[in-house]
């Protein structure tokens, strides 16, 4: 997995429009900030955490690896560790910043107003409680066990809540 070759792109960002890459041999979809309300939808649904990746939208064009030590890697990563747990939501943190989810904007700004991309917030599904948070690491061993230790606390307060039931 740590040679993984990572080949982006990404679709027109429109109402109701996912940010679309393709991560090794998988398609993996983010909603985009301003379409939240279909994002919560999905997660409610599929009773599964929203992962907030905060990054830059440039990165979303490059191409790279996921064990790569800088920003790019680490979304890569984060995209694609999280593309089957979460229902993910992206943000571009330079040009988005400030401007998001009140919630989701103090995380990211904690403990360092001044943090660096990407930073990935955890939700609950309907997007009013943040379940854990996972901090830029350039060390690929140290962000994956930093990604499946905040997975590991979201399940944990995810199996609290009970899954809706279906009609």
């Amino acid at each position: 997995m740590l040679g993984l070759l990572t080949s982006l792109f990404i679709l027109p960002a429109q109402a109701a429009d996912k940010v679309c890459l393709q991560i090794a041999n998988a398609t993996i979809f983010a909603w985009r900030t301003a379409d939240l309300e279909s994002a919560k939808k999905e997660a409610i649904s599929e009773h599964k955490p929203i992962a907030w990746i905060a990054s830059s939208t440039k990165i979303l064009g490059e191409t790279g690896t996921i064990s790569r030590t800088d920003g790019r890697g680490a979304t890569f990563h984060a995209f694609y560790s999280l593309r089957n747990r979460a229902v993910l939501v992206f943000e571009d943190a330079f040009t988005e910043n400030h401007h998001v989810l009140p919630l989701v904007d103090a995380a990211l700004h904690t403990p360092d107003p001044h943090y660096t991309p990407p930073k990935v917030i955890f939700l609950n599904p309907d997007a009013t409680e943040v379940l854990a948070t996972v901090e830029y690491e350039p060390d690929f061993q140290k962000r994956a066990h930093a990604l499946a230790d905040a997975l590991a606390q979201v399940d944990a307060k995810m199996k609290s809540v009970a899954a809706p039931t279906k009609p």
